[in-house]
């Protein structure tokens, strides 16, 4: 049989890791190569993670191996995913937390109980362990970022942490274009709903112009997916909760100057629109373009946009294993 095509267009990643003397290097830039085919949907493996706190001090090419739909315990997996049109919907589940960003086209998620909704390019979906089918009824493909985290199978109490608005750091315009996500969830019966469907309103503002928002949370492992918290609208800080996760959305104005820093983290970093270099340990520079996507392990970095818009990542951090590294602030 005909070997089948590879992602179009194709897809760039970028892992970041420590040198023998601590410092932050460009471990791999290249272009992502490990796929498979199911019907019209081709899925490309990014990385991966089999533990937590996340493994970030190793030699290891965690994009280059065979990691079934359902991330190892404890573990994540990081994919993209291109749905032709007319692919065939099959209804489907994982016991996984799912971060999707819509990165191009437009896509219907259909749940068990019937109801259909529909993602559009730039925007978000946290899906917890829901019953799910993709259907691409456009004339394109479709490019979803997904990272899915291991989570709970059965309801359950856990380290739930209070939920509470964050106090609005700074002031200044919301993020343009409004960032909208979707929320779905189950009930006690293991139903699908959707919990939440809107723009994001949890923005947090820096000095230098940034704007963060909040879209969703963890704080255990596996995650908790049995819950009417809304994890997107809690006061959390730079560095996730001990076992946890943190994703939001950054936007970067033109011209906005960089500041070194680190979290004992991995970052999954999606350029979702415009264009960042980011700045490594002696002067080292990488440049990201829309749909490139970075796997950051623990490695000091700023953040400079030098282009004429403003840039929106994407960026997932997973709690990770401290190396005892000097911070620089």
């Amino acid at each position: 049989m005909p070997a089948k095509p590879a992602p179009n267009p194709s897809i760039r990643r970028v892992i970041t890791t420590h040198n023998c003397n601590k410092r932050s290097i460009i471990k791999i830039d290249d272009l992502a190569s490990n796929h498979s085919w199911r019907d019209k949907i081709l899925n490309t493996l990014i990385w991966s993670t089999d533990e937590m706190p996340v493994e970030i001090w190793s030699d290891d090419d965690f994009g280059d191996r065979q990691v079934t739909h359902q991330p190892q315990p404890r573990g994540t997996r990081i994919c993209y995913i291109d749905v032709l049109p007319e692919n065939e919907p099959i209804l489907h589940h994982t016991a996984t937390l799912d971060y999707i960003i819509c990165l191009s086209g437009e896509i219907e998620m259909k749940l068990d109980n019937q109801l259909v909704v529909k993602l559009r390019s730039g925007e978000l979906m946290v899906q917890q362990a829901t019953t799910h089918a993709w259907i691409n009824r456009s004339s394109e493909p479709t490019r979803l970022a997904i990272v899915m985290l291991d989570a709970k199978r059965k309801p359950g109490p856990g380290d739930v942490s209070p939920a509470r608005m964050r106090p609005h750091e700074g002031t200044g315009a919301p993020p343009n274009p409004t960032i909208k996500r979707l929320v779905t969830a189950k009930n006690r019966n293991g139903q699908s709903k959707i919990a939440w469907q809107g723009p994001a309103k949890n923005h947090k503002w820096s000095g230098r112009g940034m704007v963060a928002t909040l879209i969703w949370s963890t704080d255990e492992c596996p995650a908790e997916v049995w819950t009417d918290v809304d994890y997107g609208a809690r006061a959390l800080g730079t560095q996730p909760p001990r076992n946890g996760s943190r994703f939001t959305i950054n936007d970067y104005p033109p011209g906005m100057p960089g500041r070194m820093h680190r979290t004992d983290t991995l970052d999954i970093i999606v350029v979702m629109d415009g264009e960042i270099d980011m700045e490594l340990d002696d002067g080292i520079e990488v440049h990201l373009n829309r749909g490139d996507i970075m796997i950051q392990q623990g490695t000091n970095h700023a953040w400079w946009n030098r282009g004429q818009k403003t840039c929106r990542l994407a960026i997932i951090l997973l709690d990770a294993k401290e190396g005892g590294l000097q911070i620089t602030a």
